[in-house]
């Protein structure tokens, strides 16, 4: 009897030691392991369990995910999703990845395939490329063959050139010329950049000779100023091909809002635009004379527009009133804290007036990518860059080559795509910015973030419509629809500009306040005519606009204007504490 008592122990112990070896080599990750196993762990919690697994766990670990991920039954497809996702992102970080057979990914693969995941497919397909996983290089090569595939096309072409090979970069060479569309030209020059810059480039010039206003410039310029000699190889591509110069303007916009302005490019791409490559700083007896030229001639309201311009994208960087991108400083007390001379320099050489809080970094890392940024955080293990559109990018430490202070976000020659009258104007904008009537921020909360609905379908724009209709379509039909709009130095919303990006008479804008103490809010407009006003999705009656009860937590305003009826080009709206019980709230800024 106490030998079968013995044996017994002996076989769970045997029995929980392969168990930990199958599933579990680091003993933080094992009890997180087990609790997915027990099927006790709800759906909900699976994905912060997987990405503590991820964060802490080692190669046997992951391919516990990886195992789980395969199996159908075990993980939903939106977890499936977020798994590979973590795996992904585990393998970007830490330059780990699940032990054993990795060839599997195929039958994932074909099970997305077969049940039209595009989601599922192309973040698979982007973990064969991570991976390395050349042994399903000629499955999607086969892929990209087939007409079905046409929605996986970029992210196939960007992974056979991970996989690399001379098949690759040749098959990917033809898919760059004129024969193919536009945009599997581009998807083919960007993805060719990483296996031959110099024939990437000379794709990349005969791309722009063809391209029309229309076409994607911005995808053909990136990956150029990510790697090295890039913009120069492009450059000299460029001075050999007649580009026309509005899409030589459009290609050197593209570069000077990714804050960048390499000589080796920006020359060539100024030469075929009909544009200035003066860089020199002005004289002192130069400023003084344009200080004074700003100080009469100049016109703060033409100013503001110049500043609003799409191809300028200041409030991509900058903000006014909190509203608009952090990469740079809040621009709301600049013509207060600032002499004109001052924002002249800041504008024509921004790198000579760098803040200690907005300095860069350049880091070359192991494949010889560039990435410029703010640092937003970092640590043993990684650094996070933001760069100049706003964008976060992660580098793993150990994957760091070289790394330097750098230039600012903001580059030189942004001013190129002004008259000297528009400089102006724009420089007594912002010497008029938090000083000025009307360019300062009222001591009143107010809206100065909003984001326009593009578009709005019939159902909602009739006279006559459903609340529901505005839910539906406006929220949960299609809300990548809703674009940035930002309110005026003053607070006010441009109602005709609004009008413009929704492309309707009738307009919908929302704006979004954080409650962190339950009660009673007091929302302000000057005039309610032609206006709809929701908290959330209950309508409120105008009578009602002054007392709105709001629990904790997020809520959005949304309003209606009926341009037709509204009668003023501009609208204001104000945020205040309500009735006792008040609210506390803020209103939510950024970008």
């Amino acid at each position: 009897m106490l030998n079968m008592r013995f044996f017994f122990t002996f076989c769970v112990a045997i029995f929980c030691f392969c168990s930990s070896v199958l599933y579990a080599q680091s003993p933080g990750v094992a009890p997180m392991i087990r609790l997915i196993d027990s099927g006790r762990l709800p759906e909900s919690r699976l994905p912060a369990v997987l990405s503590l697994i991820c964060k802490r766990g080692d190669e046997v670990d992951l391919q516990y995910i990886f195992e789980k991920t395969l199996d159908e039954k075990a993980f939903s497809p939106q977890v499936q999703l977020i798994a590979l996702e973590l795996l992904s992102q585990t393998f970007r970080t830490r330059k780990l990845k699940p032990a054993g057979d990795l060839t599997r990914l195929k039958r994932l693969l074909d099970s997305a395939s077969e049940s039209k995941d595009t989601k599922l497919q192309n973040q698979i397909i982007k973990l064969i490329g991570e991976w390395k996983v050349t042994e399903l290089a000629a499955d999607l090569e086969n892929r990209l063959k087939d007409s079905s595939q046409k929605k996986l096309t970029g992210s196939i072409i960007e992974t056979l050139a991970k996989l690399g090979g001379t098949q690759a970069s040749s098959g990917i060479q033809l898919l760059t010329s004129s024969k193919h569309s536009k945009s599997v030209r581009v998807q083919a020059i960007r993805s060719l950049a990483g296996i031959d810059l110099k024939k990437a480039a000379l794709a990349a010039a005969g791309y722009l000779k063809d391209a029309t206003k229309k076409d994607n410039i911005n995808g053909i310029i990136q990956p150029f100023l990510s790697r090295k000699n890039g913009p120069k190889l492009l450059g000299e591509a460029i001075s050999q091909q007649k580009i026309s110069p509005d899409i030589a303007k459009l290609a050197l916009r593209a570069m000077l809002t990714a804050g960048r302005n390499d000589p080796t490019l920006s020359d060539p791409l100024s030469k075929a635009a009909g544009l200035d490559t003066k860089k020199e700083p002005l004289s002192k007896k130069e400023l003084q004379l344009l200080t004074q030229e700003v100080l009469q001639k100049g016109n703060a309201a033409r100013g503001e527009q110049i500043y609003r311009r799409e191809d300028l994208s200041c409030y991509k960087c900058h903000a006014i009133g909190k509203a608009g991108g952090k990469i740079g400083p809040d621009l709301s007390p600049i013509g207060g804290s600032s002499p004109i001379d001052y924002l002249i320099n800041a504008l024509l050489l921004p790198s000579q007036a760098i803040k200690e809080a907005y300095k860069t970094r350049l880091i070359v890392d192991a494949d010889g990518l560039q990435h410029t940024g703010i640092v937003v955080d970092e640590d043993d293990d990684r650094v996070i860059l933001r760069d100049a559109q706003g964008k976060e990018k992660t580098i793993a430490v150990d994957d760091i080559e070289f790394e330097k202070e750098g230039d600012s976000l903001m580059p030189t020659g942004l001013t190129k795509f002004l008259t000297h009258d528009e400089f102006v104007d724009l420089l007594r904008f912002l010497s008029a910015l938090g000083k000025d009537p009307g360019y300062t921020m009222s001591a009143t909360p107010t809206v100065y973030r909003w984001r326009v609905f593009q578009n709005p379908p019939s159902k909602v724009t009739g006279k006559l419509f459903s609340e529901e209709s505005v839910r539906n379509y406006l929220f949960e039909y299609a809300p990548q629809r809703w674009r940035p709009l930002y309110s005026l130095a003053s607070g006010q919303l441009p109602v005709d500009e609004a009008k413009r990006l929704s492309k309707n008479s009738f307009v919908f804008v929302y704006a979004e306040i954080d409650v962190s103490i339950p009660g009673n809010l007091k929302i302000g407009m000057e005039s309610d005519k032609g206006l709809i006003l929701w908290v959330d999705n209950k309508r409120i009656g105008s009578e009602n606009w002054g007392n709105v009860a709001v629990t904790q937590g997020k809520h959005r305003l949304l309003l209606r204007i009926d341009t037709g009826e509204y009668q003023s080009d501009r609208l204001r709206m104000t945020v205040e504490k309500g009735k006792s019980p008040a609210a506390e709230f803020s209103i939510v800024v950024g970008e």
